[in-house]
């Protein structure tokens, strides 16, 4: 009698363990509805071209500090002034640069032509919608360069990258 109760006690464990077995593999195969969606899509921001260029070195350094070894000796400064006295001194104006606006060229794409695979940009200048090519000019604005998210083009003997305009 004590054999029957144990065999019979295995029997529904065994018989327990299988149908947690076979109720996950159908729950993981039907899917559940338990994923989690996005409402909002992330926007991702792309930065325009950069041609890498070092900007120029502005730095000015100042080398009026005293010898730490001594072994310079001190000029004579006073022929300098002397000589600096006798020539009237020159009043340089500078002209400041005035920040040109671009915002008269936009960038709104590009289409790729099927049989020459060439890239033709679509850029609105004035308000006018053009089709340009590398090395067209239209209403004195040159495309230079076409890189898909931005485009180089030169005005005036200016170039800037203006990058895709997005909506």
């Amino acid at each position: 009698m004590k054999n029957k109760k144990v065999t019979y006690l295995l029997i529904v464990m065994v018989a327990v363990v299988w149908g947690v077995i076979i109720y996950r593999i159908f729950d993981a195969s039907t899917g559940s509805d338990d994923t989690i969606t996005m409402t909002n899509p992330v926007k991702t921001i792309k930065e325009p071209y950069d041609d890498y260029m070092l900007p120029k070195d502005t730095t000015k350094l100042l080398l009026n500090y005293r010898d730490p070894f001594g072994i310079v000796a001190f000029k004579d400064t006073t022929t300098i002034k002397a000589i600096a006295t006798h020539h009237p001194t020159k009043s340089v104006t500078i002209i400041p640069k005035v920040a040109f606006n671009w915002g008269f060229i936009q960038y709104a794409g590009y289409i790729r032509n099927p049989s020459s695979k060439k890239l033709i940009a679509l850029v609105t200048i004035n308000g006018k919608n053009e089709m340009l090519a590398e090395g067209e000019t239209k209403d004195q604005v040159k495309l230079i360069k076409n890189q898909i998210d931005s485009i180089k083009v030169s005005f005036n003997g200016k170039t800037k990258y203006i990058t895709l305009k997005t909506l």
